[in-house]
């Protein structure tokens, strides 16, 4: 067990910044090659395929790919290939100490007693999923084979790189934690795993278990497990940069400390890395349901890829049909990462420049590397032929340091170094302009020294699905009722996901935020805040109320109408017109009959349509 104090750490990160400082140097000097390839009407695309070992590479230019079009390249079998050995075998003194601390936990369930919501209720408290059930089951459960059957044929490159995987980890369940340990040692062929680095970002005294017992167990594992404690809170990003620094593989997997990798994971991921060492790779993200921790077979449904909302919080969104003709095996290019699983080539990880350092604790950072890997000439992809499940925590259990909002502060810090002119969408929506975000003249010398491309070309090329509030809409901004200074609010109600989405009133503040929405011009009223929630009704009846519902492009209860005259807002399955008569702020607004009054008149921010009507052409 090795144990990190303040010092240390900086040493470490002083020596990721030379390192990564030479690396850029010798870039200068050796760059690599890259394709480019013009689509019809298109800019250039950068790196589609780097020139890999004096071969150039194959560039698919199908001008069908006019949005979207990073595809990757598949490359055929090649003769010197083989398939790994999974020869670990658990030695007889760490397996008596695995079940004895199976037999232990397993007992302390028991002692809990009968009550069996209670002690599924605590195990929630203190981890956000159902930890004492996680608790009784094997720490080195066997799980059948997750992959699709055309992932299983082998015959991988002889030289992959050897991977060093790294845990961080706050508090966590030591049971849940081991099995994420052994989940790796048993699924991972020994000639490919460098090291396993555990670290531990200075849980609390209150949790005793893994602190010891943790480091006695793997004290019996072997020369490539290894514990590092850190002496203070650090965070999630300092400590996976403590990790890599201490780790020896060529490719840097980190994993968050609660999953369970599936059989044949590693391969696929270090295969895409050996062909492009610009390539950063995702598994396919299986979920481990957080109250039975079944782990379910999802090989046969499509996989999702990452984007965001303006909220600058990743969300999961489906393939592009140029994506799912590719089949449902291939690398799929994806605009951002989750962030809690993923694979970089060690010395690629060092030239991107690591992580944001002055980002605090957790949040924002895996869209800040993700969009630094697009933006700077790398690639970002998921692999389904690897799959790791992963247990989805049903809140955060970890408190943060003085009750700070790291995430906001950190989101903050990525918009302003990443966005350019966007970023004041980002605040139009999420607020908080003005606030403290630390100093980020470092991160932007950094984006000038790697020579990344503007973040218009990102959205254009990369994520073109994302909803921009720009004048490409009839209007966005607040809508106000000017009788009653009341304005449409989400009264946030879309940051609890199993509340009502009922649309609400509040005094109009001018803020943006919960008052933000766009009329677009798929004749839908917006809001961007959280995901793309659109404005719904489905009661037809005098007096309904209305919610917020996943936009689903499809008109129906979703489809509105304006008159720049009237200022009526009409929603068009009904004909009933948006009303606050006799209504008050924290009231939800509703829809009655279109009379002209002054209560169903709204007036949006700004407006960008000439038209008088605002209405589909039939």
């Amino acid at each position: 067990m090795i144990r990190f104090n303040g010092k240390l750490i900086k040493k470490l990160l002083l020596y990721g910044a030379v390192v990564c400082g030479v690396l850029f140097l010798l870039s200068q000097f050796s760059s690599p090659i890259h394709i480019q390839v013009k689509l019809p009407g298109e800019e250039e695309i950068p790196q589609l395929k780097e020139v890999v070992n004096n071969k150039p590479a194959v560039v698919n230019a199908d001008p069908v790919l006019a949005r979207n079009k990073f595809v990757p390249e598949i490359p055929n079998k090649i003769a010197d290939s083989k398939s790994y050995a999974y020869d670990w075998v658990e030695p007889a003194k760490l397996r008596s100490a695995r079940e004895a601390i199976e037999r232990q936990f397993l007992q302390k369930v028991r002692d809990l007693g009968n009550d069996k919501d209670k002690i599924k209720d605590d195990g929630y408290a203190e981890h956000g999923y159902n930890s004492h059930l996680a608790e009784t089951i094997a720490i080195n459960r066997e799980i059948d084979d997750k992959r699709h059957p055309q992932c299983r044929n082998g015959g991988w490159p002889a030289d992959l790189p050897r991977a060093s995987v790294i845990f961080c980890f706050h508090n966590e369940n030591l049971i849940v934690l081991l099995r994420s340990i052994y989940s790796v040692l048993m699924r991972t062929p020994p000639q490919l795993l460098a090291d396993i680095i555990v670290v531990d970002d200075a849980s609390t005294d209150q949790h005793q278990d893994i602190k010891q017992p943790l480091d006695d167990i793997v004290a019996l594992m072997g020369p490539k497990v290894k514990v590092l404690r850190l002496d203070q809170r650090s965070g999630l990003i300092k400590a996976r940069m403590a990790g890599a620094a201490y780790s020896t593989g060529e490719l840097l997997v980190f994993f968050d400390a609660h999953v369970e990798c599936a059989h044949g994971w590693l391969e696929p991921m270090a295969e895409r890395v050996f062909h492009n060492p610009s390539t950063v790779v995702c598994p396919c993200i299986d979920i481990i349901k957080h109250d039975t921790m079944e782990y379910p077979n999802n090989a046969q449904q499509e996989i999702q890829k990452g984007g965001f909302h303006w909220g600058l919080i990743y969300k999961w969104i489906p393939l592009n049909a140029t994506q799912r003709a590719l089949g449902i095996t291939a690398p799929q290019a994806s605009a951002t990462m989750a962030g809690g699983l993923f694979a970089i080539s060690r010395d690629y990880f060092y030239q991107l420049g690591t992580y944001d350092e002055d980002m605090k604790i957790w949040g924002g950072e895996n869209l800040e590397i993700s969009f630094r890997i697009w933006m700077c000439g790398g690639r970002l992809e998921i692999v389904p032929c690897s799959r790791v499940g992963h247990l989805f925590r049903i809140k955060n259990p970890v408190s943060f340091p003085d009750g700070s909002d790291t995430v906001s502060r950190n989101t903050r810090r990525l918009a302003e170094v990443w966005l350019d002119e966007y970023k004041e969408y980002y605040y139009d929506i999420q607020g908080g302009k003005g606030r403290d975000f630390g100093d980020v003249s470092a991160r932007k010398n950094l984006r000038d020294r790697l020579q990344c491309k503007d973040f218009k070309w990102f959205v254009r090329n990369v994520y073109p699905e994302l909803v921009v509030p720009d004048d490409s809409n009839f209007a966005l901004g607040s809508i106000k009722n000017p009788s009653s200074n009341l304005c449409l609010d989400d009264l946030q109600k879309l940051d609890d996901e199993k509340g009502d989405k009922k649309v609400g009133l509040y005094w109009c503040h001018g803020q943006g935020g919960s008052q933000f929405f766009i009329f677009s011009r798929d004749f839908e009223i917006v809001a961007l805040r959280k995901n793309d929630y659109c404005l719904d009704n489905s009661n037809y009846a005098p007096g309904a109320e209305l919610e917020w519902y996943p936009c689903h492009k499809m008109g129906g209860n979703q489809m509105w109408t304006y008159n720049t005259q009237t200022k009526e807002l009409v929603h068009v399955p009904s004909n009933n017109c948006l009303d606050t008569r006799g209504l008050k702020a924290k009231d939800s607004v509703k829809l009655n009959p279109c009379d002209g009054s002054l209560s169903q008149q709204w007036e949006f921010s700004k407006v960008y349509s000439k038209e008088s009507v605002w209405k589909r052409i039939k």
